[in-house]
């Protein structure tokens, strides 16, 4: 983090609004502790999953058309994560499913509405502190419960989930009592308890973000929420394989960019990275990469420079990107934001506005801004509002939507192709 007089008033800034939103909203407790286990389905490499956490020792029952199945364990419990992590293997053309008796929500063969979420966790690091136990400073709770009602066919959050790396300060009511690490309680703090509705309500698609590289949130990451094998040796990997989720049209293809570089180009990563894009040419019809970093996206504009975006990426993407991908799912800014470009390259959102502290200075409309060499043909983002997106399959196009965390619409778009139109 930069010590630059930029960067200390962009600080200052991001606190303001944190302060405008929660004026008016009392600080309550911490949450009370969750039930003996959670459970959800996801998108795994191998297939749709179910997936729980248990603090038993013994994975629960769990059923599959009305038949009894057992889940096995993924990964056992240890001193920082005492409970057991379980799985089962959900077949194609299941009716239903369910744990301990509890209905699982199984995805339509063509989701209509995909709600995308992400950035959700409450910082906790060194200087930079929210107040976990105020809705209005960390609204991810309210904003899981809104999405819920929205009864989605798809969650896809991407990225960023665990946030919670300092020890509150002494005497600092926001957030006493919130634990810290990576760690189950950590985990269970910042995602898994506000999430509860939310996770229950459809499957999920959960992408990697930077609070979950190795030297972070990795060992929640690896035992929980990878959608590839638990390692045999329970470490955490690097680099997560690609891979890909038919949506019926189009095909979502989730990547692992959490390492790529932001400010400088990697040039060694960014040729890892232009070979792993370029897979998405091989697989028939349109294609939507989910990925944590967007590729050409800002925040702000210091001097010359555009702060958003990500060199690495970009150089990877200097040729071109498969002509059948036609968006780009990103998180990482805290913000919401829409574009496409005048040269021919996918449209870009970024849904990185669900509880970590917002980015503050994201410009409402940047057409004709130059970013890596594209020039933005219809950029838009909305103020600094918690909130998330959805994405409505219509006659030909998508309805793309932005919500605040009350469930408001604040900006409305139409995806055709590669361009974006926001009304």
């Amino acid at each position: 983090m930069s010590s630059s007089l930029f960067d200390l008033l962009w600080m200052a800034a991001r606190r303001r609004v944190l302060v405008l939103l929660g004026a008016t909203i009392a600080l309550s407790p911490p949450p009370a502790a969750a039930g003996d286990f959670h459970h959800w389905v996801q998108f795994a490499a191998e297939g749709l999953q179910a997936r729980a956490v248990t603090k038993s020792g013994a994975c629960p029952k769990a059923a599959i058309d009305g038949r009894e199945t057992a889940m096995t364990a993924r990964a056992q419990a240890d001193d920082l994560f005492p409970v057991t992590i379980c799985t089962l293997d959900i077949p194609k053309g299941a009716k239903s499913a369910a744990i301990d008796g509890r209905p699982l929500a199984l995805p339509p063969p063509r989701p209509n509405k995909i709600l995308v979420v992400g950035d959700t966790g409450c910082r906790l690091k060194g200087l930079f502190l929210q107040d976990c136990n105020s809705p209005g400073s960390w609204p991810f709770p309210l904003v899981a419960d809104v999405a819920a009602k929205l009864a989605p066919d798809l969650v896809v959050h991407v990225g960023d989930y665990y946030y919670r790396e300092s020890a509150c300060p002494l005497l600092r009511q926001g957030c006493a009592g919130s634990p810290h690490g990576d760690n189950w309680a950590s985990w269970e703090a910042d995602f898994f308890d506000p999430a509860g509705a939310l996770l229950h309500s459809a499957p999920w698609v959960f992408v990697r973000g930077n609070h979950e590289t190795c030297e972070r949130g990795g060992r929640g990451w690896t035992r929980a929420l990878d959608p590839h094998p638990f390692p045999a040796d329970g470490r955490c990997p690097p680099q997560d394989r690609p891979f890909a989720v038919d949506l019926g049209g189009p095909t979502l293809v989730v990547l692992d960019v959490t390492t790529a570089e932001d400010r400088v180009a990697n040039l060694e990563q960014a040729q890892f990275f232009k070979t792993q894009l370029s897979t998405a040419g091989a697989i028939p019809g349109p294609v939507w990469y989910a990925f944590h970093k967007p590729i050409f996206s800002s925040i702000r504009i210091s001097g010359k420079e555009t702060v958003g975006d990500n060199k690495t990426l970009a150089e990877a993407a200097r040729d071109g990107l498969p002509a059948n991908v036609e968006a780009i799912l990103s998180g990482h800014l805290h913000a919401f934001q829409a574009a496409s470009y005048v040269e021919d390259y996918p449209a870009q959102f970024v849904v990185g506005n669900g509880g970590d502290t917002l980015d503050p200075y994201t410009p409402a409309k940047f057409d004709g801004l130059v970013i890596n060499g594209l020039t933005v043909e219809r950029g838009r983002s909305t103020a600094p509002i918690f909130g998330f997106a959805t994405f409505e399959r219509g006659d030909g196009e998508w309805l793309v939507t932005d919500y605040d965390v009350q469930g408001k619409p604040l900006l409305r778009c139409h995806l055709r192709g590669r361009k974006v139109e926001c009304e």
